[in-house]
């Protein structure tokens, strides 16, 4: 419920006050030995995976919140205002 997972690069904008990272990327597609640009073949396929998050509430404070919430045997959610989708700009 805090990891959200993208078919694009995710940005910062679309993260910034939000309680979960967002994961996200694109793929790259590899060249022949002559430098021109190939066919993309499974063996050869590369990707490029970004995460974004707020540092101060995915970061440290949402964290603190869930571990205190382990250690007191309630569930971890308890207090994080957790959004099933998020709020992307995907542009």
């Amino acid at each position: 419920r805090l990891v959200h997972v993208t078919e694009s690069a995710p940005l910062v904008r679309d993260n910034a006050g939000k309680h979960y990272a967002v994961v996200g990327g694109f793929s790259v597609p590899s060249a022949n030995g002559d430098g021109q640009q190939g066919s993309v073949s499974l063996a050869g396929r590369r990707a490029v995976l970004n995460v974004t998050l707020d540092n101060l509430l995915k970061g440290a404070a949402t964290q603190a919140v869930q571990n205190m919430n382990i250690a007191m045997g309630i569930d971890e959610y308890t207090g994080i205002p957790v959004q099933e989708k998020p709020d992307m700009s995907l542009a």
